[in-house]
This record gives structure tokens, sequence and C-alpha cells, in this order.
């Protein structure tokens, strides 16, 4: 018989007070390890055995990715694998590259790509990337979906205590330049998927090569971390209308969400803008398939993302 949610709870509150330890669950997503402090991601992954695994699917459905997908997926922002590794097990693609800059969630990532029998096909980095090659300090949160590469110093009205944070420095890379290091060819790449906290626009200044292929790109957006990142919400929707076609909004799994009314009203401007249905769109529209909202976490008091 599967556990209650409240017994689940419990036990992860339990763990949770352990000295850190790798926790290990078999998921929607495949066999995943996470850290037993990491209070986003990892606490959902042990409580549902999922992380947003609908909106995956869904992406997948609308872009036709098992009929056409059979390129490079770049899974930035990879956490521990939850898209890359369900991806690679499904057949969506041949080849992925997940890129992750938190170095202890790198080394989950990595674990996880050999515990699934994918190391032929997942290629990892441990890098953070942006609009230039060089450093930056990242900020670590105790949400492993919330580490941030830090633009600049932290608002004067923060929502997650940003100031307390422990910074790290990681290495910046440019993705036309880590693209080219790895001999993939941009006419390969048959999706572009970002969680990146609010710097998807300097990941994009980053890879212009990449974006005249006319890549389609999944991009979860999330209005304060934009604004944390020195882009205003409007600014990023304008110059995504500058660059992509057609635009699908995947969805959220909290309804009652607050941003996702503030980037729809954003996004609904756009004149290409529609809700995503079962219909697919071409894998090579230049489209930007849209999570507008994520998982419910991110909106609790506790310090989600």
């Amino acid at each position: 018989m599967a556990a209650s949610e409240g017994t689940r709870r419990f036990v992860w509150r339990a763990l949770s007070r352990l000295p850190e330890f790798r926790i290990v669950r078999r998921t929607r997503h495949g066999v995943l390890g996470f850290s037993s402090r990491d209070r986003g991601v990892g606490r959902i992954l042990f409580m549902r055995g999922e992380y947003e695994y609908e909106q995956l699917a869904r992406a997948v459905a609308v872009g036709g990715f098992p009929v056409r997908g059979r390129g490079w997926l770049l899974d930035v922002g990879a956490n521990v694998g939850t898209v890359c590794i369900a991806l690679a097990r499904r057949g969506a693609f041949a080849r992925a590259l997940a890129v992750e800059p938190a170095p202890d969630t790198f080394l989950h990532l990595v674990k996880n790509v050999t515990r699934n029998r994918l190391g032929d096909a997942i290629r990892c980095v441990n890098a953070a990337l942006s609009a230039t090659n060089g450093a930056a300090e990242l900020e670590l949160s105790t949400n492993s979906g919330d580490h941030r590469v830090r633009v600049a110093g932290p608002l004067a009205s923060e929502q997650y205590h940003e100031h307390t944070r422990p910074l790290i420095p990681v290495p910046l890379r440019r993705l036309d330049d880590l693209l080219d290091e790895h001999g993939i060819a941009r006419s390969e790449v048959g999706l572009l998927w970002m969680d990146v906290q609010g710097h998807e626009q300097h990941v994009l200044e980053g890879a212009p090569k990449l974006l005249a292929s006319g890549v389609p790109l999944v991009v979860e957006l999330w209005p304060y971390g934009l604004r944390r990142a020195g882009v205003e919400p409007e600014a990023f929707a304008g110059y995504l209308g500058e660059r992509f076609r057609s635009y699908y909004d995947l969805g959220q799994s909290t309804p009652a969400a607050r941003p996702t009314a503030e980037l729809r009203a954003i996004l609904g401007e756009l004149p290409s803008y529609k809700r995503a249905s079962p219909i697919s769109c071409s894998c090579r529209d230049r489209t930007v398939l849209t999570l507008v909202a994520v998982c419910g976490s991110l909106w609790e008091p506790n310090g989600g993302k």
C-alpha cells in the first residue's frame, strides 16, 4: 500500500533533519537521487514521485518531439536531470547536453545519468550559461531549483532573503561557444529547454547562432526572477516576439499562482500567442512552449523557488 501524503510529509521532515545524504527514489522520470536537504525539487520528488511531469509530457505532445525530435536536447538548468533523463528514456531525443552550474546538484545529475544507464546519451556540463564567457557568483538556495546567477545586488524588496544566501564562483559560458566545443551543429538541436530563474534573456543573448537556426524553446517564465536578473517581463516578451513565430502556453500545476495572470497579460499582447492544444506544432517553427508558472512549492512561505 502506498504511503499517504501525510506519512510522506512526516518522513521527509524527519529525513531532512538528519545530516545531509542522498535519497534515491524511483520516479516517473527515472530513478533519481537528490539531497535530503533540498526543500524544492528534491522534496517534491520525494513527496510526489515526479516534478512537473505532466507539463513535460505536454511539451513533448505539443512539440511532436517523439516523431521529429531525433536530434539534440539542450537542458539548461538541468538540476538533477528531471527533464533530460525523462526525455532520453522516452526516446524523444537521441542525445542531450545537460548544463547545471551548482556543483552539488551537478554531482547528483551525473550519478542519475549513470544510474539510468544514459551515459552514452547525455553529456553533463558544470557551468552557468550567460551572454558572455567568464565567471560569476551563484546564489545558493535551500531549494536546488532556485540557485541563481547574481547579475546585480539583491533587490531592495526581497521575497526570499537573497542577501543571506551563500555565494560561490561559477564559470560562465556562451551557449554558442559551448556547442562549438562539443561539436554540436545548430541544425542538430531539436529543443532548447531552460529553467534558469530569470536568466533566460542572458542565455539567449549568448546564442544568436542557435536562435538563427530556428530552434524551438521551452522556458519557465517567472516575473520576479526576470526582474532579479535585471530584465522586465514586458521587455523579455518583446525580445521573444522579435525572434520567435509562435507561442504555446502549457499551463501550470498551481491554478491560483498569482504571476500567471501577469505573464499571460504580457504574452497575450503578442499576435501569435495561443494556449497549447493537443495539436502538434512544427518542431522547427521557432516556437516558444511557455510554462507560465512552476510547481506549487514556489508560492509557499517556507522558501520555494
